[in-house]
């Protein structure tokens, strides 16, 4: 099997423009060297990958210039003009963003998730830089060097302010009413059940809109579910026929939010379900769908990318761990899925999670201040190399009066409206 025009892509994902591609060349060849300003050196990995004999990087990983590389040696000469680097980043873009691990790997958790500890990234400590991102960098920095004029890169990083809605509220049916009783929240029920739909206690999306409508530019995603098997952990089951959801439905469309799938639990583990989850709730909402999200952020790589593409789903916005945030990809730039068993381009784009609310005081376990601390550095990780930032917070964070998660969004968003 060749891989040209995977080889391509990661160089033109690596140079942020295809006009630069012809300067690099990717070859083991010294006879072809002189029709480069730059080359760099393969690895065995994809001859490796085609005997399906790869193996995991082996740690502690080597370093050029700080840049923790996967193949390769850091080592780089200049033969007879030629930039000659060694240290193969091309297949190292390509195992971290086709989460080539994970097909190494069967370590998962008790969502079938798998887990940050059990990555790569994590074990070598560089989970909190978009390893991919200084890969361009430093390619771009030695054309440059070799004396391509580049332009000054006039890109400014984007935001993406994205929602789950998960519970959008409680207590407004019989069984939700009863079961509030049942779990002793009698007066918390009472008034759900019985006042307005505004006044509902996990209600928070008119707060929502007005914070996401202090960044203009940013884009606003709300993901909606409608799961089509029964599942514990896809519920509360809601009617979009109910006078409540469609309340819901229009004030979105109102405020001028796009809206996406919900992926549901059962999705994750049979991504065959998203057909038709992506037709029901199209019907029910009478709006096209063209974005998703996992519950759970649980993916079986790469079947569920395939059956997103299959769907007609363009983007998809589940990458990142629930356990950490970081750049699970190795990246913050939007990429086309590259599957990791046939190392094939697919059409499905991955917008990589930055971080997610409950990421930060559920599983981290983070004081206001750490969550803080954390945040900052990861925006300004993004913003150095002009990428995507997407935040992924819930209806229900934000109102949990014992969360921190309301002040911290809207200190997020201050923040970035500051930049």
């Amino acid at each position: 099997m060749t891989y040209n025009s995977t080889i391509n892509y990661l160089l033109e994902f690596l140079l942020k423009d295809k006009a630069y591609v012809k300067y690099v060349g990717y070859t083991n060849d010294p006879a072809a060297w002189s029709h480069y300003k730059v080359v760099i050196v393969p690895s065995s990995f994809l001859k490796d990958h085609a005997e399906a004999r790869c193996s995991m990087p082996q740690l502690p990983l080597k370093e050029l210039e700080g840049m923790p590389i996967l193949f390769g040696e850091p080592v780089v000469k200049q033969v007879n003009g030629t930039w000659v680097i060694y240290a193969d980043l091309v297949a190292s873009a390509l195992f971290l963003l086709s989460r080539y691990e994970e097909k190494l790997n069967p370590e998962r958790d008790v969502h079938n998730r798998f887990p940050v500890k059990a990555s790569l990234a994590y074990k070598a400590g560089f989970l909190q830089r978009p390893l991919v991102d200084e890969y361009g960098a430093y390619l771009r920095k030695c054309l440059a060097q070799c004396g391509v004029e580049l332009p000054q890169n006039a890109l400014k990083m984007t935001i993406t302010l994205t929602h789950d809605v998960d519970v959008p509220f409680e207590h407004r049916t019989l069984r939700s009413f009863l079961g509030g009783i049942r779990r002793g929240k009698v007066k918390t029920a009472l008034k759900n059940a019985c006042s307005s739909l505004d006044k509902n206690s996990v209600y928070t999306f008119p707060w929502l809109l007005e914070q996401d409508n202090r960044l203009p530019e940013a884009q606003k995603i709300y993901f909606l579910r409608y799961p089509i098997q029964a599942c514990a952990y896809d519920k509360p089951y809601l009617s979009y026929r109910m006078r409540d959801m469609k309340q819901l439905v229009t004030l979105l469309k109102q405020n001028g939010v796009q809206l996406g799938l919900h992926g549901s639990y059962q999705s994750g583990a049979d991504g065959s379900l998203i057909v038709e989850e992506k037709r029901q709730l199209e019907k029910n909402i009478g709006t096209p769908l063209t974005q998703h999200r996992y519950h759970f952020l649980r993916t079986c790589i790469p079947d569920n990318f395939i059956s997103l593409q299959e769907a007609g789903i363009l983007h998809d916005y589940t990458v990142g761990y629930a356990d950490a945030v970081g750049f699970r990809l190795g990246t913050c730039h939007p990429v086309r899925f590259l599957s990791p068993v046939t190392l094939q381009v697919e059409n499905v784009q991955l917008h990589p999670l930055t971080m997610m609310d409950v990421t930060l005081s559920d599983y981290r376990q983070l004081s206001y201040r750490q969550a803080w601390e954390t945040i900052v550095q990861l925006i300004e990780q993004v913003k150095k190399h002009h990428g995507e930032l997407v935040l992924l917070w819930h209806n229900t964070s934000v109102a949990d009066a014992t969360s921190y998660h309301r002040q911290l969004y809207n200190d997020i968003i201050t923040h970035l409206t500051l930049d």
